[in-house]
């Protein structure tokens, strides 16, 4: 019974954090609902910060996936940590960047991200993984409304600062939008340092990269076939949803998608 409860405890230890992490003051959040845009961000913003070319073996050592790491792997990165998250709004984040993307798109990703890592076969219906996005029974990170709301109804708790990036507005202008992203963080890199690190992190050269580095951690028990960089664009709602897919999640969404500037 004691090596029993001594192996449990250990391998608690060794699980990745996710919201029970230990959060320093000058700790900074790229938060976003799954399927948000956060890996892109991620990339850019990796190499941006670090002396080399972020990769999919390599993500981690630029933007920390709290999902993906233990609490003593999060204390050894250098201070002020850049963590990456998907929770809804937590009193403990002093400073934000808020990721939102066109729910209806989101879904359509979010689908595509359950079938690439075998948690829904490719034949399950999106009737019904729709139904479960929306009443926020796929994780623990509620439904893609709730998530939103929780953030933009407490954005001026947050202490340090609460910035929200529309996906849609990062794919039409990025420089632009990672120029405002690297002022709020408190990082000055050059016109040319921002211009190279979004050429980098091109859907093209991540769609590349993954086809290069299919057998990384990240892509463990999933189905190589299936892309995790899926579309790289957005609007492709209009074209995957039939009418009734559409009223439900538009619907449901109205206020806070015209909130948002989103069509409702």
């Amino acid at each position: 019974m004691k090596k029993t409860l001594i192996r449990f405890y250990k391998n608690l230890r060794n699980r990745p954090i996710r919201n029970d992490l230990t959060i320093y003051e000058d700790d900074i959040f790229l938060v976003s609902y799954p399927r948000s845009g956060n890996t892109w961000v991620r990339f850019i913003l990796g190499t941006l910060l670090s002396d080399e070319k972020i990769t999919w073996e390599t993500m981690e050592k630029g933007i920390p996936d709290m999902y993906r790491n233990t609490d003593k792997e999060l204390k050894d990165f250098k201070r002020p940590r850049i963590i990456k998250s998907h929770h809804s709004f937590d009193p403990r984040y002093n400073k934000v960047v808020y990721l939102v993307r066109d729910v209806r798109d989101v879904v359509l990703s979010y689908y595509n991200y359950h079938i690439k890592f075998n948690k829904i076969s490719d034949t399950y219906p999106l009737d019904r993984f729709i139904d479960k996005f929306m009443e926020g029974e796929l994780d623990d990170f509620g439904s893609w409304s709730e998530n939103v709301k929780s953030w933009i109804s407490n954005k001026k708790e947050v202490e340090n600062g609460f910035m929200l990036f529309r996906y849609e507005d990062l794919k039409d202008d990025t420089f632009s939008e990672i120029r405002r992203m690297a002022d709020f963080l408190g990082i000055d890199p050059t016109d040319d340092e921002v211009r190279d690190a979004i050429e980098w992190s091109s859907f093209s050269n991540m769609r590349k990269l993954e086809n290069e580095q299919s057998n990384s951690n990240l892509f463990n028990n999933s189905d190589k076939e299936v892309k995790f960089t899926n579309k790289g664009s957005y609007g492709y709602w209009k074209q995957e949803l039939n009418k009734e897919q559409v009223r439900l999640l538009t619907d449901k969404n109205k206020e806070l998608l015209k909130d948002l500037g989103y069509q409702a």
